[in-house]
């Protein structure tokens, strides 16, 4: 037994099991004492956890909802609605049992990645119908056994729609949510080997502390790939970015550096086809944007500006959230130099881009830079503030 096999089945994280291993665990259970033996049967008679979650429902059922109220309004109404919303995934499900054509597949593969990057360009709420809709029906079709070529790659499309709904949820604040999804992305990946996949899903998951301002619960979750050393593509230069972003808020100046030129290393060699636009990539303008960040955090000004600057060159003006944030990475460091009211209005363009989704990573930026305004008073920083509670008010609501 490989450590790493040992592990899955320690976590619950494997469902199946080669014969030669079945033989060896029946064989150490007969051999166990009576207390090893009761533990083990307990451990497997507990229910698994739901994947669908209430959250996930109650979107569900309101959007068959809308679709039976819909129909009710062009004259559909009782038997017929329901047949009209639900059959055609019914009659996807069964062509699609044991023989998913490659047209098919191309399909939902294009369409997770499509998902991906709409979630950087309309508020993620929009998506999340969208995206558990897909990924019931690639789920659908891993329940009938498929060939296994087609059965890898059905298993990192739900890999991929299980990271979209967890930046969806993330997003809009629901942590617990997005750990359980992001998770699933992970096991998903791990179960067909996909390496990349894998590292993506567990940059998504080194969000959740990070915004909970948790840096050392960052690093802790990161060590165990980071401890691999990985030097390599996109994924990677994420986990390194996450890293170096938790050591420069605990003030660790020099891990910030070496973490943040590891994260350069490994972009550099990465081919401009690996990097997207979308939550399945890392792109230089994000580098950029967590040199932008770390530096603000050690009080490194002329290194915030020439980052944020650098970044917000590189972005895509329709990207809904890391341009605002770069911007008031911005703002920090004029701030830090004097300039007051430059940096309340770096601070209000970001809040009101007309491309910016005042979620959770936005409105929390937001209220850190109001605080290190303190006391400071003039028209520029009541104007800001008039600015941030307005739009922080309207996410409220």
């Amino acid at each position: 037994m490989t450590p790493r096999t040992v592990g899955l089945w320690e976590n619950g994280r494997t469902t199946r099991m080669h014969d030669a291993s079945r033989r060896l665990l029946d064989r150490v259970l007969a051999e166990a004492d009576a207390e090893a033996r009761a533990r083990f049967t307990q451990a497997i008679a507990e229910p698994e956890p739901k994947l669908e979650s209430g959250l996930d429902k109650e979107v569900e059922d309101d959007v068959r909802r809308r679709e039976l109220l819909t129909y009710a309004g062009v004259g559909i109404a009782g038997q017929a609605a329901a047949l009209v919303a639900a059959e055609p995934e019914r009659m996807l499900a069964a062509l699609d049992a044991g023989s998913i054509s490659e047209r098919r597949l191309l399909v939902l593969e294009e369409t997770a990645t499509h998902l991906g990057t709409r979630a950087v360009q309309v508020p993620p709420r929009e998506l999340l119908p969208g995206a558990l809709e897909q990924f019931r029906i690639v789920r659908g079709c891993l329940a009938e056994r498929q060939t296994t070529a087609a059965q890898a790659r059905l298993v990192r499309t739900a890999g991929r729609l299980a990271t979209v709904v967890g930046e969806i949820l993330f997003n809009d604040g629901h942590f617990g949510q997005a750990k359980m999804w992001y998770t699933t992305a992970a096991h998903a990946a791990q179960d067909i080997g996909d390496r990349y996949t894998e590292d993506i899903a567990l940059a998504g998951a080194g969000y959740l502390p990070t915004y909970s301002d948790r840096p050392r619960d960052v690093l802790s979750l990161l060590a165990p790939r980071l401890a691999q050393n990985p030097d390599r593509g996109p994924a990677t230069a994420w986990l390194w970015s996450l890293a170096a972003r938790a050591h420069a808020e605990l003030g660790e100046a020099a891990d910030f550096a070496r973490c943040i030129d590891r994260a350069a290393g490994a972009l550099a060699v990465a081919k401009p086809e690996e990097m997207p636009l979308g939550i399945f990539s890392f792109r230089p303008e994000k580098l950029a944007f967590y040199r932008a960040i770390g530096s603000a955090r050690l009080g490194l000004v002329d290194q915030t500006e020439q980052a944020a600057a650098e970044a917000l060159a590189a972005y895509d003006p329709s990207e809904t959230m890391e341009p605002a944030l770069v911007r008031f990475e911005h703002a920090t460091a004029l701030l830090a130099g004097g300039e007051v009211d430059e940096a309340c209005a770096v601070a209000t363009a970001a809040i009101t881009g007309p491309n910016t989704y005042v979620g959770l990573t936005v409105a929390k930026r937001a209220r850190r830079f109001d605080s290190t305004l303190g006391t400071r008073r003039g028209g520029a920083v009541t104007e800001w503030r008039d600015r941030m509670t307005t739009a922080t008010g309207d996410r409220r609501a």
